[in-house]
């Protein structure tokens, strides 16, 4: 892949990103009774911050026998 492709738009769907960098999910196991915290906050909001064209969220429970 050329180098230049990184950086160039790419449309998914009906999203367009910025670049072509995505940052993959990372399962923290930082939440405190399978909700978000502060933590999440901050570490979502720099992560955001960072310019990649997309970020995935880590895995979620939406019940408890999920988790």
């Amino acid at each position: 892949m050329n180098s230049s492709n990184l950086f160039s738009e790419k449309n998914i769907g009906p999203f367009q990103l910025k670049n072509r960098i995505v940052i993959p999910p990372m399962c923290q196991y930082s939440a405190a009774n399978g909700q978000a915290t502060d933590w999440h906050l901050m570490h979502y909001g720099n992560l955001a911050l960072s310019g990649a064209g997309m970020l995935i969220v880590e895995a979620t429970a939406v019940c408890p026998e999920g988790r």
